[in-house]
This record gives structure tokens, sequence and C-alpha cells, in this order.
């Protein structure tokens, strides 16, 4: 896949349904910083309908694809219309999947039957099962019971309603792994959820040094900046993967964080994907970057991969084996409980596509 074949239109879309969150993550850059707003500067809403409607309309004819709903800051769930939204999206014949992350803190408000019958096709839970300490230290809220019913409820319906939605647990957990993996919860859990669905965040981004590393389960680290040489002038993948738009219908570069510097013009303002894909700002970011004049969020981001992975053959399934790979190097008890955990080495729901 040549550059001209990225710049025609967006691999996936996505849009934040809010910008709150109900939890304060030690590790996460919501609500931190001077006057809580160094990660997020914006004041806190629901999603713009009218935004969401017109990008779903020239998404869907330009091709349509995969649709994720997931805040970049935010929790999705704590928008009480959310379930209505995902109902919505599915009407659109060419939006074939549609995505979210979740802490799962407020999901059995929901329903758990109406969640996995609502459209939705995939659903990643960020959490920290274990025990209340690990999970009120590190989700910075007292729900570690609700939180572990509302997992296993949801995984449990799941699988008597034949597996509607693909469920997937992303850890965020102290160091030694053995310590959960020979848990009654773990074994619980695998009655109803594969271990190949459950992964471990490893390496982890400091948000531009919000996040102390105090801030992360015990054991992890930061996972520093990468590709040093390619950073000075090949853009990220990130600006030519997806097509994001804030809860505004600001379309913003990348879906990694919250970065005013990367924000270009409103999706209403589009006809069509082709135009909203190459709008001006966000095409004169990645144009100044091939001549080293990138945005000084870029410089501090650990996200960071060179877009020409994008175009590379069988890009992501080498990079699936090399997390695989990783996880069977480790030394750990995780190895001879013989299950699939992943090891994760990005933060972002998607960080290939």
């Amino acid at each position: 896949m040549s550059l001209d074949n990225l710049k025609k239109r967006p691999n996936t879309a996505g849009a934040e349904v809010i910008n709150i969150c109900n939890a304060d993550c030690s590790f996460c850059g919501y609500g931190k910083g001077k006057d809580g707003k160094a990660a997020d500067p914006r004041v806190k809403q629901k999603i713009d309908i009218e935004s969401l409607d017109h990008l779903l309309k020239i998404y869907s004819k330009g091709g349509g694809g995969s649709f994720s709903l997931s805040p970049i800051l935010g929790e999705v769930s704590a928008h009480p219309d959310w379930l209505n939204l995902v109902k919505k999206i599915r009407k659109f014949k060419n939006i074939k999947t549609t995505t979210c992350y979740t802490n799962a803190t407020l999901i059995h408000r929901h329903g758990f039957k109406k969640i996995l019958t609502s459209g939705l096709t995939s659903m990643t839970i960020s959490t920290a099962l274990g025990n209340k300490e690990q999970y009120k230290r590190l989700y910075g809220i007292d729900m570690y019971d609700q939180v572990k019913s509302n997992i296993i409820n949801i995984i449990k319906k799941n699988k008597e309603l034949s597996y509607p939605v693909n469920i997937n647990l992303a850890l965020r957990i102290d160091k030694p792994y053995n310590k959960f993996f020979k848990s009654k919860t773990y074994k619980n859990i695998i009655k109803y959820i594969s271990p190949k669905n459950i992964s471990i965040l490893e390496s982890w981004d400091d948000f531009r040094g919000i996040i102390k590393k105090s801030g992360l389960p015990k054991g992890q680290k930061f996972k520093g900046l990468k590709y040093m040489n390619e950073r000075k002038n090949t853009p990220c993948y990130a600006l030519y993967r997806k097509l994001q738009i804030l809860v505004d219908g600001t379309i913003q570069g990348c879906s990694c964080r919250v970065e005013p510097e990367l924000w270009g013009g409103n999706i209403k303002n589009y006809k069509t994907l082709h135009e909203a894909w190459n709008d001006k700002q966000i095409e004169e970011i990645r144009n100044n970057w091939f001549s080293g004049k990138l945005k000084k969020c870029c410089t501090q981001c650990s996200h960071y991969e060179p877009y020409t992975n994008l175009t590379k053959k069988n890009f992501i399934n080498k990079n699936l084996k090399k997390i695989y790979d990783k996880f069977f190097n480790k030394k750990v008890q995780i190895r001879r409980l013989k299950n699939k955990t992943r090891i994760e080495s990005d933060i972002d729901e998607s960080p290939l596509f």
C-alpha cells in the first residue's frame, strides 16, 4: 500500500462519546496536572449528535468499515444514552463492526443483555483484577467488588448468548503476575472467556511527563521514546490510520492523546469522507513532518510508529508474532499455567489499525 492509498481514506473511524470519566487512574493523564487539565484542556461534555450523525453518514457512504466509540480520555458508559448510539451506528449498512473501551464500573446500570444485544461487536475492559488495594491504588475509586461482579456477569451472559460480543480483558496489574493467575478470580473468569482474550499492559506512556513511575502498577516501567531517527522526518502512523473526531466534532490527527496541536477542522464542514480525511490542517501536519517540522507533542510521544509500517506487507501479523514471542520468552509463572495471555506494549485499543 502506497502513501497515496493511505491518503485516499482512513482504515477506521471513531468518535468520542463523552470526555468525562468516573475513575481517577494513577496511570492516566485524565484530571492530572495544572487545574486538572494538563492532558485535556477541554470543557467536559457529551458528544455533539449532529457531528456524530454527519461522520457516520460520510463514513458509510465512503465505504465504511470498523467504528470506535471510545473516548480518548473518558468512559463510554458514563454517557446515559450510550447503547442507543451503538444502535444508531449499526443502522449504517457499511459500518460492519462497532468497538469500545470501558472500565466496566457502570455497565450494570445499562443492563448486561442490553449491552450484548445492542449491536456492539467488540468490547475491551480495562481493569485491575486481583485485590481491592491494587484496584483502588491504580483506578482511584473504591469499586473493586462492583467491577469484578460486572465483569463476571457480562462474560457469563455473553457465553449464554453464544458470544455476540468479542470481550477482551486488558489487565493493569502488579508484578509478579502469578498471584493473579493462581487466584480464584482468574479460575472463575476462564470459565467464560478464553485466556487468549486476556492481555496485560506492560509498557506505559507518561503523557509528556504528567504521569510518574509511582503511578504505574508495581514492577512496570514507561516504554520511552523509540524510532528516533525515523521520527525526525517520517510522519507517525497515527496520522494515516484513523479518522478521529472529538466530542465537539473537531477532527484530531490521532487518537492516542488529546493534543490541541493536532486539531483540524470540524467534521460538519466536509461533504465527503475523502475531504474530511484530507483536512487542510491535518494534511499540513503530515506534509510538514517530511521536512522535519513535527509538532512538539509528537516529539514527546511514546506511541510513535513510522507511517511506513502501515505500508509493509504482513506488518500486523509480524507485530502480533512479536508480542507472542515476547510473552513466551518471559520466565514467569504464567507460562507454566499454559494460558495464552498476551503481553501488550501499547495503551491504544487498536494500535495497529
